[in-house]
């Protein structure tokens, strides 16, 4: 087929990104934790996968350049090597996970009356350049206006990118004030038709006034990010030798790829792109395939396709789809399948297609057959544990009968299967009575809430719920004889786990023979072992009986745990608990990308834990709040070793006072008052963040401090000497005038707290801020969180924060992914 530019007329491109993938993190970073939650739920929310993900101008520009001519007006063509490959509205869809349904008419003067327009630019004149929009969003202290502001910025400089003088389509302005219906538009649509448009602009007569040792000058608008990773997924070859593939199949596949490099030589992808393929016979993909998963997905079941002509050079080779294909990459659902009642208008008359196609809904009705008994085995096992968790409490004259002490017999009004009477079973009846006994026992069986044994009462999840556990594993964990239900091993297989001790945080370690009564009934978390002397005889029909898995808690191996008696000491640099590595190495290897954990503070997937392993990636506000979470529960559970004169508090508490600063600026003082929310009363009372300290009890205040998309510091907060001191592990990020700006909302509102909640004499007069000079200097760009984390930690055990140096960064950090997944920190 032939090229739009032949491949004596290519030139260098002189190219400029108008894609600022950073504006992501600032948009998300710039909301307060319920926004931040709005966000990541909304059709952006997994945009942040990519907010660090850097974009190859060169691997573009040399696929633009390999664009070939069809008929296809909505699509496009390219040529590597000898073999084609498409570039449509699906394979956007599938990398970017972008709604593409219906468009609506877009009227501009609707805009002009929407409340952002009104608020903020109501001196524009009908006009709005993007420029203008990042600025109000950085000023805006309102967290509903700034979210929407975040959303159409995302639109502005993502996905609609253009130069920052372009004027915005002022719709936008009236669709965003509705969030369900801007949530459902089909942005992946309007993107993908104005990102094509980039393969239009090299594509005249003006690229023929360059010699080939000259550089075209261009610039990438739309979201260019989505070529790069077309190429990526279109030639795996390409992503294998330049980029790096995340383990798992993630969704959207834009969220499977890492690339860093910030300079990649043109001449080299030319050289890969038109050489390289041919000599090692690399596979090139003429359309992306969906998943199994992702066909169910919504983005991809909404799309309506682009109404196209046809062109035989590329529609015949679509027939011929997976004969270069190993079988690993065969899909799992069928290339150019629509969503369901939506037919091709390609393939009205091919009668081949129509019995291809017949074939792919036979098999797909195939997979949901397999999977729906996939799903009733699931669910029986699902019902199995419920059953064993429903011996815990039992009302009188159940199926279980409870003894004085508290523990259930065996007594069983259900026959069981034994090997014993086997021969007496009909044949066809054989492996069918165990069936019936679990049934019978499962719809008989009494579901229990499960109940938590609370630290001290103060193990709340966030400011709500009463009597939960902030820690799962520090709950009493008590053994305790189940009737058996004899299940032959070849069908169901429970994990064997050896006998756990039973141990509660703050509390010396006990066994469960030792165990008090009255914690022994219905206020723990029970975790259920059947176990037998292995040592004594067995009858005919007796067998060893399975062990029961851990629940509530990822840390799957609780015997292995170090024990700490009488600690004297805190040492930070003690070595980690090889029993956390184990297992949380167990289950990264295991986990999907799907896969979390619960964590006090969020949900955590592999992801997580791999970015606190890596030195070279930032610390988010979800990793240095968990650790802080740890450090305050630590510090509750070894009160010898910790000062108890201090609070710590989260990354979200200097958010929420410089959105009660703003509100004073804007209300005036006599509304000041007002300003102080519910959030900040909760934080003053100790009931924010989770294990928080009343401040009347404290003389300092420690938190974490994030400028923006850029740098994490340490502050101290002395109630007493009306001081704020700053721990900075970098201290040329931010000049001193930045810092007194960004300092000045907690040297005006935390006085006002003390004042209105604490005591009454307090002064509101302004705190003074000062910089600790000689403190340890980071050796990279990314330890910062880290370095933020271990001097509050530092500060809480009196010890000499110059002891923080970068060499123990890495090993600091692999403790802490372990620890947090273990659920608990080593005093």
């Amino acid at each position: 087929m032939e090229y739009f530019i032949d491949v004596e007329e290519r030139v260098r491109g002189k190219i400029s990104n108008r894609c600022k993938l950073e504006i992501i993190n600032e948009v998300y970073y710039g909301l307060d934790s319920k926004h931040q939650q709005k966000f990541t739920d909304s059709c952006f929310g997994h945009l942040l996968s990519v907010a660090e993900m850097k974009i190859s101008l060169q691997i573009i520009h040399q696929c633009i350049v390999r664009a070939v001519r069809t008929l296809k007006e909505n699509e496009v063509w390219c040529k590597f090597g000898n073999k084609i490959a498409r570039f449509g509205l699906e394979e956007f869809v599938l990398i970017t996970g972008l709604k593409a349904g219906e468009l609506e008419s877009e009227d501009e003067n609707l805009g002009l009356q929407s409340d952002l327009i009104q608020k903020y630019f109501k001196k524009s004149k009908g006009k709005v350049v993007r420029k203008q929009l990042l600025i109000a969003f950085r000023r805006c202290g309102n967290q509903a206006d700034k979210f929407k502001m975040g959303l159409l910025l995302m639109l502005a400089y993502v996905l609609l990118s253009a130069e920052e003088n372009t004027s915005l389509n002022l719709w936008w302005f009236h669709v965003v004030d509705n969030f369900d219906r801007f949530n459902s538009y089909a942005w992946g649509k309007r993107s993908y038709e104005y990102t094509r448009g980039i393969f239009n602009q090299i594509k005249g007569e003006t690229v023929k006034k360059y010699e080939r040792n000259e550089r075209y000058p261009y610039n990438f608008h739309g979201f260019p990010l989505a070529i790069m990773i077309w190429a990526f997924e279109a030639i795996p070859g390409l992503g294998k030798q330049f980029a790096h593939r995340l383990e798992g199949d993630r969704i959207p596949r834009m969220s499977g790829w890492d690339f860093q490099q910030t300079k990649l030589d043109g001449e080299t992808v030319s050289k890969f792109l038109d050489t390289d393929i041919q000599i090692m016979q690399l596979m090139v993909k003429r359309t992306l395939v969906p998943s199994q998963e992702e066909a169910e997905e919504e983005f991809y079941q909404g799309m309506t396709p682009l109404d196209d002509v046809e062109d035989s050079r590329v529609d015949k080779s679509l027939d011929e789809d997976g004969i270069e294909e190993s079988e690993e990459d065969e899909p799992s659902v069928p290339m150019h399948q629509p969503p369901r009642d939506r037919p091709s208008s390609s393939q009205d008359n091919n009668i081949v297609e129509v019995v291809r196609q017949e074939m792919r809904e036979l098999e797909s009705r195939l997979v949901r057959v397999i999977n729906g008994r996939c799903d009733h085995i699931e669910a029986k096992l699902d019902r199995l544990l419920k059953l064993v968790g429903s011996g815990a409490s039992q009302p009188q004259g159940g199926e279980f009968q409870s003894d004085k002490s508290g523990f259930h017999s065996e007594t069983r009004r259900f026959h069981t299967y034994s090997p014993q009477h086997e021969d007496n079973i009909p044949e066809e009846n054989k492996g069918r009575e165990e069936d019936c006994v679990f049934e019978a026992a499962v719809e008989k069986s009494v579901n229990v809430e499960e109940q938590v044994t609370p630290i001290q009462g103060e193990g709340r999840r966030g400011s709500t719920g009463q009597g939960m556990l902030s820690n799962p594993s520090t709950a009493i964990v008590v053994y305790r004889e189940m009737p058996r239900i004899l299940i032959p091993d070849s069908k169901h297989r429970l994990g064997e786990q050896e006998p756990v001790d039973v141990v509660m945080s703050n509390q010396p370690e006990q066994s469960a023979e030792s165990c008090p009564k009255d914690q022994v009934g219905e206020s723990s978390t029970i975790l259920l072992e059947d176990e037998t002397d292995e040592e004594s005889p067995k009858g005919r029909g007796q067998r060893k009986r399975r062990k029961g898995k851990a629940l509530r808690t990822p840390w799957t191996n609780p015997l292995k745990r170090r024990k700490f008696k009488n600690v004297t000491v805190y040492d930070p640099f003690r070595e980690v608990d090889p029993a956390k590595v184990s297992d949380l190495k167990e289950w990264m290897e295991k986990a999907s990308p799907r896969d979390a954990v619960a964590l006090a503070i969020c949900d955590a997937g592999r992801t997580f834990f791999k970015d606190l392993h890596d030195q070279s990636r930032w610390l988010t506000g979800d990793h240095v709040d968990s650790a802080l979470f740890h450090i305050r529960e630590r510090a509750v559970k070894y009160a010898n070793l910790f000062r108890q004169d201090c609070a710590v508090l989260d990354s979200n508490f200097w958010q929420i006072v410089e959105n009660a600063f703003e509100d004073r600026l804007n209300t005036g003082r006599k509304n000041s008052d007002d300003a102080f929310k519910k959030m900040l009363v909760d934080y003053v009372e100790g009931a924010a963040p989770v294990l928080g300290k009343p401040w009347k009890t404290c003389r300092y205040l420690y938190l974490p401090y994030c400028v923006p998309n850029s740098h994490w510091f340490a502050v101290e907060i002395d109630l007493q000497e009306r001081q704020i001191h700053i721990f900075d592990s970098l201290t040329s990020m931010v000049r001193e005038a930045k810092l007194g700006n960004y300092m000045k909302p907690l040297k005006v509102v935390v006085p006002r707290l003390m004042k209105k909640y604490v005591n009454d004499n307090y002064s509101t007069s302004m705190f003074t801020h000062h910089r600790s000079k000689k403190l340890p200097v980071q050796d990279n760009g990314s330890d910062c969180g880290l370095f933020t984390v271990k001097f509050i930690e530092f500060s809480l055990a009196s010890l000499d924060l110059n002891l923080v140096q970068p060499k123990h960064m890495l090993m600091w950090r692999q403790k802490m992914a372990a620890e947090i997944f273990a659920g608990e920190f080593d005093p």
